[in-house]
């Protein structure tokens, strides 16, 4: 099979475990074990993740040139118990209590298995856990070995043909080759809690090479925020994007002392991370500091300071290497509010963040790497690689599966089916005020809905936020609701000087006055800032079309679009996903393809 046909797999398992695959350097498959499993965050093997992309491809597992596994070293002794179980905020803190307190204040070692052993169930795991010894000198080793065999007892890969990328080296390729930016001098930064024992990164691309140039073991920042939400009673790995939408409540002498508190710890000196004060852990320490400081303060003051960090950073770098083109990625590249205020920076005069910066786009950035190796040493142009372009990687369901569905719950009986409804219609609904969920096409990749997957309604009506948080998402009072809005109106609704994209909604944008008259509902009601989607005709011309039949009705170019989901659980990924959620909220209508269901 010639260089240009290759078909790679590319896998993260234990992160946010996904299976993507590459074909001829296009991802043309990608999706996320917890789309099937229905467990939010599932951090299993992705048995079925893997089976659909392979089937979508029509590709069988000896066909394969490569499976790229992301993450060289990963300790299995602390991450068994929450890749197979529900680790709630209650375990997160019994994990301080029983677990780290005496392993770093009284220099005791205690056993993650012996202390969370009523959570583990081994058969969740292929060839179960039982297999690796974790007492052994080279746990590391044993455990890939472990993987590697469950791959090929899978899906018949030549284990040869298996490697491993490190996390970090991942998170820059899904930066960098998933941007449209080719050809160009280019900087790179990764920023997560930690992947294969470094939390960050800078990498430079001249001339089509890709260099790391620093990398970092004490940029504490995304596990700065990690505890801090564990703190504020919500689930850390999960909930910080609720820390980060509660920042903008706060006042100024709120944020003061806890700000103060961040900021005595870690700054930025040229392109490293020192120390002030380095805390022992980032529970306790921070507990006993912040002590009496308000909640919304502590949120305040730990986003200013984020954002201070990356600023600083960014402008250091970029006044370094003279290069002012940008990427982001890892998980503190989800922070859409610090993103919003690095393109504000003189210096930088483009910025691209993809999609679900988290630990799920290393299975697309395990793929780029192994492509990029291969090209490279071949001496062939880069461009082969091709961008992502858009991120309809997942499945799709055909309007027979959804009729056998309807015939065989008996909805017909039970609510109004209409069939071959027109984009109109459904606009003209829309424009009404009814809240209605798209299951359409094929399922996006990552943590946001772009449109397929989404819960839609009208921004004009501020209060239908409130409808939507009270009787469908059941999710925090403080959290916004986004914008897809028509690439040709970006302009109308972003104060955006520098046209800087974003198709994925992974950048905050200052907003305008006419935003505020026709989005109010997809606004941040505190701040006013927005984090879009950009949605061009040919991205998704479907889409598209239903955004612009709302504006010939209302004027108003953007829909407001929150995840199709239930609080607590994935986005839907099938019909039957979305009547669960449909029969268990108030919402008003589903669209399924172009049939709807809209209750009596």
């Amino acid at each position: 099979m010639s260089d240009g046909k290759r078909k790679i797999l590319g896998l993260s398992i234990g992160q946010l475990s996904t299976a993507s695959l590459m074909v001829d350097g296009k991802i043309v498959a990608c999706v996320s074990e917890e789309r099937f499993s229905r467990n939010k965050n599932d951090m299993s093997y992705p048995k079925n993740a893997i089976e659909y992309c392979l089937e979508m491809g029509n590709v069988k597992g000896e066909d394969l040139d490569m499976v790229a596994l992301a993450t060289i070293n990963e300790d299995p002794t602390s991450i068994i118990i929450k890749r197979f179980s529900d680790f709630s905020v209650q375990d997160e803190v019994r994990a301080q209590k029983e677990y780290w307190y005496p392993k770093i204040y009284e220099n005791k070692e205690n056993d993650w298995l012996e202390i969370f052993k009523e959570k583990v169930d081994y058969d969740q795991y292929p060839g179960g856990w039982n297999k690796i010894d974790l007492n052994e000198n080279n746990v590391y080793e044993s455990y890939k070995s472990f993987i590697h065999n469950v791959i090929f007892k899978h899906i018949n890969v030549d284990k040869n043909k298996i490697v491993n990328i490190d996390h970090h080296t991942a998170h820059a390729m899904y930066a960098y080759f998933g941007s449209p930016f080719r050809n160009e001098d280019c900087l790179i930064f990764t920023a997560d809690a930690c992947g294969d024992g470094i939390s960050a990164t800078i990498s430079t691309v001249k001339d089509g090479k890709i260099k790391r140039i620093t990398e970092s073991k004490t940029f504490n920042i995304a596990r700065l925020y990690r505890y801090i939400t564990l703190l504020l009673g919500m689930k850390p790995n999960e909930h910080e994007y609720k820390v980060m939408g509660l920042a903008p409540y706060t006042k100024p002498y709120l944020i003061k002392k806890p700000y103060e508190v961040f900021k005595e710890t870690l700054y930025v000196d040229g392109l490293e991370f020192k120390f002030k004060i380095k805390p022992k852990d980032h529970y306790y320490y921070f507990k006993e500091k912040l002590e009496g400081c308000r909640f919304d303060g502590i949120a305040g003051g730990l986003q200013k300071y984020v954002e201070e960090i990356l600023i600083k950073w960014v402008s250091n770098t970029v006044k370094e290497t003279g290069i002012k083109k940008i990427v982001f990625s890892g998980g503190v590249a989800m922070n859409i509010k610090a993103m919003k205020e690095i393109i504000k920076l003189p210096e930088v005069a483009d910025f691209f963040v993809c999609p679900s910066g988290g630990d799920e786009s290393l299975a697309i950035g395990a793929c780029y790497k192994t492509i990029y190796d291969v090209l490279d040493k071949n001496n062939i142009d880069m461009t082969a690689i091709k961008p992502l372009g858009v991120v309809y990687l997942g499945p799709e369901f055909l309007d027979d599966y959804i009729e056998s569905m309807i015939k065989e719950k008996k909805l017909e009986d039970k609510y109004k089916i209409s069939r071959n409804i027109s984009v109109k219609e459904v606009a003209q609904m829309l424009a009404d005020g009814k809240v209605i969920g798209r299951c359409v096409g094929r399922m996006e990749f990552g943590a946001r809905a772009l449109g397929n997957r989404s819960i839609l309604a009208n921004p004009k009506f501020p209060n239908i936020v409130q409808k939507i948080n009270e009787q469908i998402k059941n999710r925090d009072f403080w959290m916004p609701f986004t914008p897809s809005m028509l690439s040709e109106r970006v302009q109308d609704y972003l104060i955006n000087p520098k046209k800087i994209q974003s198709p994925f909604m992974t950048i905050g944008f200052e907003t305008t006055a006419k935003a505020r008259e026709d989005l109010p509902g997809a606004l941040h009601p505190a701040d006013f800032t927005a984090r879009p989607q950009f949605v061009k005709k040919e991205d998704n011309p479907e889409y598209h079309e239903l955004i612009k039949e709302f504006e010939n009705i209302t004027g108003v170019g953007a829909l407001l679009n929150t995840s199709f989901n239930l609080h607590g659980y994935p986005i839907v990924m099938s019909p039957e996903d979305a009547l669960q959620v449909f029969e268990n909220s108030d919402i008003d209508s589903i669209l399924l393809n172009s049939i709807l269901i809209t209750k009596k």
